[in-house]
């Protein structure tokens, strides 16, 4: 049975792309209290949430996010973390790139993941949550996504070790590791985006978010530890 989220305080980051807008959706029509962040820029937030704006690689823009959080919901219970930036080959790369990619997708998740735990131990409640947004390509380890992989590898040890440490604390912490997923990370036009997914070589955004709320709706007690979801026809290599 889904467990009621109706006036969660839930924090989505990457809120304005394809994965966290469509999992914005799903939980405000469930009755949470959600904001969405995103880089300055990225517009398209779920109708309904209150949205930030900041580059969450930087610690600064971390504190501030947080600050922000605080004052327009009064603390958290639940962080979805869906940064992703798509990376060129190591060799492909500039220094810049490779770092900022690397912040980006593991440096924020870890640096937003401790300020939501301190909210969510303050909570008052016991079905406090963190969901983590990785990838499958960890598995893959396909040529050509060498930093991309360093960033959701490290997401992915991050989010099973953390589970373990978070258990004494009621605190669940899940990894959703999706695969190819037809949003503007790709480098098509809406028309190829949409030909992949009709061949069922992507996902569309919604799945990623029915994932997402499908752990975000267990009862206490249930841990969602890993949720792998791909396309039927995911490439392999």
């Amino acid at each position: 049975m889904a467990h009621d989220i109706s006036g969660k305080r839930v924090l989505i980051t990457g809120g304005a792309g394809g994965v966290g807008r469509e999992t914005a959706r799903r939980m405000l029509d469930a009755g949470a209290h959600v904001v969405s962040a995103d880089i300055p820029g990225a517009s398209a937030h779920a109708e309904g949430a209150i949205t930030f704006a900041g580059d969450l690689a930087k610690q600064e823009e971390i504190e501030r996010l947080f600050r922000f959080v605080d004052e327009q919901l009064g603390g958290l219970d639940m962080l979805v973390a869906c940064v992703g930036l798509p990376a060129d080959p190591l060799m492909e790369i500039n220094d810049a790139g490779w770092r900022q990619v690397i912040d980006a997708n593991l440096v924020s998740y870890v640096g937003c993941t401790k300020k939501a735990i301190e909210r969510i131990r303050t909570s008052g409640r016991e079905d406090g949550q963190v969901i983590l947004v990785g990838s499958i390509s960890v598995h893959i380890k396909a040529v050509g996504e060498s930093v991309y992989n360093a960033s959701k590898g490290g997401v992915a040890l991050f989010a099973e070790t953390l589970r373990k440490e978070m258990i004494p604390e009621k605190i669940r912490v899940t990894l959703i590791e999706p695969g190819a997923i037809a949003t503007h990370l790709q480098p098509f036009d809406d028309d190829k985006l949409h030909e992949f997914e009709d061949k069922q070589e992507m996902l569309p955004a919604g799945e990623v978010a029915e994932a997402i709320l499908f752990a975000a709706t267990r009862p206490p007690g249930v841990d969602v530890v890993t949720l792998r979801i791909e396309p039927l026809v995911q490439k392999i290599y």
